[in-house]
């Protein structure tokens, strides 16, 4: 069986709050997509502040007429790049031939550019960035091709520094968050105030209502329409016609019986007549 058809006030509220509520929800998710990528703009400043810094250490020594790249770099000099203790930066500085120079052995090469999962060039054509994994953990890495020149010569150094992201996924979860309750509110802003517009639309609805409810049985006459809004005009006058209709009907039935009774008032005179006749003994009885 089928249940009730659902009221004037749901389907409005339905129409309205559903439509509103996944436009809300896209935005959300896009303010939230873009908070992703502000954060990522930043924290990324951090590597290429700490790839230039050790650039900023690197020198070109000359031995037995072979060019080669040193570097004095202790690790505690990346501690100042660091936003807390729940991310970790690790470097590896590779020579103009690929050797390793100072850092991490174990931190994986670069690996060759991908225009589709490599983040957008807004940087120097010399520094990408990309997400790659370090100790089966995720990292962001990023790749610093670094001129190095001196008094034994120059060249290219290749300068990475990874960072884990213990830290862009915390202030992913309270973007996330925020962005979750700013709009839960925006959303419970917007359903009170559509809640409060469709009551005071459907008042004459119950108006209408009230004012049939409270009618007298007998009562048909037309219902004032002047106050009725647009919407509801129709109905009234659609209303007002069933009525005229039926009062035409009532007095019509009431005119019928008048005359019936009009007309079946002589013969029953009559037969009450000679009913007391024959009592009386006026008549024979047959003959009455």
């Amino acid at each position: 069986m089928e249940g009730p058809p659902p009221s004037l006030r749901r389907q409005l509220l339905l129409g309205i709050l559903l439509p509103v509520s996944v436009v809300v929800l896209l935005g959300a998710a896009f303010l939230y997509r873009q908070a992703l990528t502000s954060a990522d703009t930043a924290y990324d400043r951090t590597l290429l502040a700490s790839a230039k810094a050790i650039g900023e250490l690197l020198r070109v020594e000359s031995a037995g007429g072979q060019q080669r790249l040193t570097a004095d770099l202790p690790y505690s000099a990346l501690e100042a790049f660091e936003a807390d203790n729940r991310s970790r930066i690790v470097y590896r500085v590779s020579g103009f031939g690929g050797e390793l120079v100072s850092g991490f052995a174990d931190l994986p090469p670069p690996r060759p550019p991908d225009a589709r999962r490599d983040a957008p060039p807004v940087y120097a054509a010399l520094v990408r960035f990309y997400d790659d994994r370090y100790l089966n953990e995720p990292v962001r890495m990023a790749v610093l091709m670094q001129p190095v020149a001196g008094a034994g010569g120059q060249g290219m150094a290749t300068i990475q520094v990874a960072e884990t992201l213990e830290l862009r996924r915390a202030l992913a979860r309270q973007l996330l968050l925020q962005t979750l309750w700013q709009q839960g509110l925006l959303l419970a802003l917007i359903a009170a105030v559509v809640l409060w517009g469709v009551q005071r639309a459907t008042r004459p609805v119950r108006r209408l209502s009230q004012a049939l409810l409270a009618r007298e049985e007998a009562d048909l006459s037309p219902l004032p329409a002047g106050d009725a809004p647009p919407e509801l005009r129709p109905v009234v006058d659609a209303t007002n016609a069933v009525m005229a209709r039926l009062a035409h009907l009532l007095a019509h039935q009431q005119r019928f019986v008048r005359d019936a009774s009009h007309q079946l008032r002589t013969p029953l005179a009559v037969l009450k007549a000679q009913v007391q006749s024959a009592r009386r003994g006026d008549v024979e009885p047959a003959q009455a």
